[in-house]
């Protein structure tokens, strides 16, 4: 982070972005997919328990979430897409300017965009579903919703996208965190030659 990366062959920023691509369609397929499976084997509020011992601990639960992340801030999900979008015109920006060889910051980026995209495809498409009877986008993306279904007990219910965003940030500050140390010890070994 500290220091400049000289500018990759062509080649590799090709391979850095197919592997961005194929990442992400990767994750991206994993999100709509399971959303999918939810909606068509659960009703909104039902449970299953896959493991019917741990039923009190963990079970798929489907709900639609017209909050972000978690459920919070019910009704709003909408202009938290305004964020995804802001999310991922950044990750588009800077992935470019990733040192070569950050293959952790590269999973962070696809993870993060995954994440990103499901919700965003996942509200608006529920958006146009529900503008067919209000007449209205502007007035269905109030009620505009992600199918969430991983039900922690302890937990709000969340879904893979969820998951890849939180993974993708917890990637990222583990990367920072590693990448200030070293050059806080470069910086000590530096001071005392």
């Amino acid at each position: 982070m500290h220091s400049q990366s000289s500018p990759q062959p062509k080649s590799n920023r090709l391979w850095n972005w197919v592997l961005l691509v194929g990442l992400t369609a990767l994750f991206l397929a994993l999100d709509l997919g399971t959303k999918w499976l939810v909606r068509q084997n659960l009703a909104i509020g039902q449970e299953w328990a896959p493991i019917p011992a741990l039923a009190k601990f963990f079970t798929f639960t489907h709900v639609q979430n017209t909050g972000v992340a978690f459920g919070q801030f019910p009704g709003l999900g909408w202009l938290f897409m305004l964020v995804n979008i802001a999310v991922l015109v950044g990750v588009l920006v800077y992935y470019p300017r990733i040192p070569a060889g950050a293959w952790s910051l590269r999973l962070a980026a696809a993870l993060i965009l995954a994440g990103d995209l499901g919700n965003i495809i996942t509200r608006l498409s529920t958006a146009l579903v529900i503008a067919q009877g209000t007449g209205s986008l502007w007035t269905a993306l109030p009620y505009a919703y992600v199918t969430d279904f991983f039900d922690i007990k302890i937990w709000p219910v969340w879904n893979v996208a969820d998951m890849c965003v939180v993974a993708g940030v917890l990637i990222l500050g583990l990367w920072l965190w590693r990448s200030e140390r070293q050059a806080m010890a470069e910086d000590r070994a530096t001071g005392d030659a």
